[in-house]
């Protein structure tokens, strides 16, 4: 394999692991009722499974609108969310959001996900936001590590409404891993 195909290759592992991790929020998604999807209640955890998604979902369309191929200056703002939208309320929606999403990111090009782009982030509710240096491919790993982490809080949830969840759900990787090794 050459040095572009393999920097190809590279560059697209992290799109897939993605794609993959929306999926299981889908999945998770289905497996629960409309009541469900919008109960919260559980101690510790107050945000119900609806704002879960929505939260992954905003990370996801802040890195596709920060990724735009026109865009000449690319920046990537993960904290400007809004809040109780429809994503929260209506599964439907959310799943066929969620599908959508995937087929975004499966379409980022390996240029996108090389090049350079300047992430914007609160890192204190009383400063404004720091800028960092990252790249597309970097980010898009960032955002596939969130997911994975709030699947693993809307598997907890879900089991304590009563739903059967798959023991990996929300696992990380790495975790996986050491997992196969003992």
């Amino acid at each position: 394999m050459g040095t572009m195909d393999r920097r190809t290759s590279q560059a697209t592992q992290p799109s897939q692991a993605l794609i993959g991790a929306l999926g299981k929020v889908h999945d998770l998604i289905v497996s629960v009722t409309d009541e469900q999807y919008i109960r919260s209640g559980m101690k510790g955890f107050a945000s119900p499974l609806g704002a879960h998604v929505r939260h992954c979902l905003d990370h996801v369309d802040a890195l596709l609108l920060g990724l735009q191929e026109e865009v000449s200056d690319p920046e990537v703002r993960y904290d400007r969310r809004e809040r109780g939208t429809r994503l929260e309320t209506d599964r439907s929606y959310a799943m066929s959001v969620c599908k959508d999403r995937c087929t975004q990111v499966r379409e980022l090009n390996s240029i996108s996900l090389q090049s350079p782009v300047r992430v914007l982030a609160l890192v204190s509710p009383d400063q404004p936001e720091a800028v960092f240096e990252s790249t597309g491919s970097r980010e898009l790993l960032y955002v596939f590590h969130h997911t994975v982490h709030h699947l693993a809080l809307m598997a907890a949830h879900a089991e304590y409404l009563g739903i059967s969840m798959e023991r990996e759900l929300g696992r990380a990787p790495a975790t996986l891993a050491a997992d196969q090794d003992t």
